[in-house]
């Protein structure tokens, strides 16, 4: 027995409308002046226009109809090449950052000297500074496959298939399938996925568990009140929660952010036991972290030492939620150490100067939220870098698939009698107290946001399902007159 997800408030759906309108405007005033950095490019427009309308069309046919064998090996032959296009633009080049240091990591994994990495900038070796799990991924990976461009592109391909598969189930459990079909397509050639695909970046791995996490809370908001999770539900919940917290640990709260904006069809005590449950189960999941973490350090160190520095790397008189280097003077100091100094400036930085505090946050979280462009900056900053012309071409691309995805989501709210439409509210309400409460008081850029992206093409497919039925009916409709 099933039962359907009740509404929520009508002020939370407007509230959300708005805030997607509002970010929608922010990323439309902003685009003079990121043109004036990328160039204008005529050909970069006519790009964008054509990947718009191939991808447009294709979802709007997998909503109407559910594709043959025949159409499905050609989608992924297209889905495919569009991945290989797209590492070919990094070929021979070196990437930067975290999709640099991970390959490092997971190669020492391999060779048995543990999980480290010789930060040059802080002059010291850490030890917890990155999240686990996207590592022991990525070596185990690395141990059949290699760390090559090819390889990476098929890893990703993998997890990315593995997200698009989940929003294929929410779609279902949700009674519209067809949306999760076109909402699964367009994620899977998505600008900013595409442009992830050719990197070792772990956004694609936490947005997989998220979509799982989402998954599981739908699933047990719609049991009947006699029916009990277990064991398996427990795992269900715990395992990815767990996991989740060893990706990208300021998402974790997510595992509860989900149940807490479905408790009005689960109930509390239901809420409170099968979260509790799912809580113990992800303990187990971390404890080895944990006591390797003791082991090292002589200290509890529940998820990683990089807490304090990216608060101050959000925090401080030159931040814009970027990452950026930080003080030679702290060079040397043992990482929690570096860690807590961190901290301790960018408090005081915050108690000193509290209204660009609150300046900064804003402009942090419309400007991470509202606007697409950076992972075509971190393929733009790879060495050797692209030509001007090329990053000119494929910004059209980057910015303007996530201005519109931000406002087809106004437009689709619009639709609330849509019973699939509530549930994507509640469950982007939670997406955006993520960000508000765990999210945009640290270093806060657009990989961030990230996950936001299947919830927000489930929102629009749904709303376009709704059209194309309301259309399809009136259709008929009207040939029924006719032929009368």
């Amino acid at each position: 027995m099933t039962v359907p997800i009740s509404r929520p408030p009508l002020a939370w759906a407007l509230g959300l409308q708005l805030m997607l309108a509002t970010l929608a405007l922010y990323g439309a005033v902003s685009l003079p002046g990121l043109e004036a950095h990328w160039m204008f490019s005529a050909t970069g427009i006519a790009l964008f226009v054509l990947w718009l309308g191939v991808a447009g069309a294709t979802a709007w046919m997998l909503l109407r109809v559910s594709p043959s064998s025949e159409q499905m090996a050609m989608l992924a032959l297209g889905i495919i090449a569009l991945r290989l296009c797209f590492g070919a633009l990094v070929l021979g080049r070196l990437s930067t950052g975290d999709a640099d240091i991970y390959p490092v990591i997971a190669r020492q994994l391999l060779a048995g000297q543990g999980l480290y990495f010789d930060q040059a900038d802080m002059g010291e070796r850490v030890f917890a500074l990155y999240p686990p799990f996207y590592p022991v991924l990525l070596a185990a990976w690395g141990a059949v496959a290699g760390f090559s461009t090819w390889s990476l592109i098929a890893m990703n391909m993998v997890v990315d298939c593995g997200a698009a598969w989940l929003i294929v189930q929410i779609g279902a459990a949700l009674k519209a399938p067809a949306a999760g079909r076109g909402a699964a397509f367009l994620y899977l050639v998505w600008p900013s996925v595409l442009f992830s695909a050719p990197l070792a970046q772990k956004e694609g791995v936490a947005i997989a568990l998220i979509l799982l996490l989402a998954l599981v809370w739908i699933r047990m908001s719609q049991r009947a009140a006699s029916e009990g999770s277990g064991w398996r539900g427990a795992l269900a919940l715990g395992v990815p929660t767990g996991l989740l917290a060893m990706t990208q640990p300021g998402q974790a709260p997510l595992a509860a952010l989900f149940g807490l904006m479905l408790v009005g069809r689960i109930g509390v005590r239901r809420l409170i036991r099968f979260g509790l449950a799912g809580a113990c189960v992800a303990v187990i999941v971390m404890l080895p972290w944990w006591v390797r973490n003791w082991v090292v350090f002589g200290a509890f160190v529940p998820l990683t030492s990089a807490g304090g520095i990216s608060l101050w790397i959000g925090n401080n008189p030159d931040a814009t939620g970027n990452w950026m280097p930080q003080p030679e003077a702290w060079r040397g100091l043992p990482e929690l150490d570096y860690a807590r100094q961190a901290s301790g400036e960018a408090v005081a930085w915050i108690k000193g100067h509290p209204a660009d505090f609150v300046r900064l946050t804003i402009a942090k979280f419309l400007h991470a939220v509202g606007v697409g462009q950076f992972g075509l900056f971190r393929i733009a900053i790879m060495s050797p870098a692209i030509s001007p012309a090329l990053a000119a071409m494929l910004f059209p691309l980057s910015f303007g698939a996530h201005w519109l995805m931000l406002g087809a989501g106004a437009v689709s709210l619009r639709l609330r009698q849509v019973p699939g439409i509530w549930v994507m509210t509640l469950l982007l309400i939670a997406g955006f107290l993520q960000l508000a409460l765990f999210g945009v008081w640290f270093e806060f850029g657009e990989r961030h946001r990230e996950f936001l992206t299947p919830f927000l093409l489930l929102l629009g497919c749904m709303a376009a399902g709704a059209v194309q039925w309301r259309n399809g009916v009136g259709v008929r409709a009207a040939m029924a007159k006719v032929g009368g």
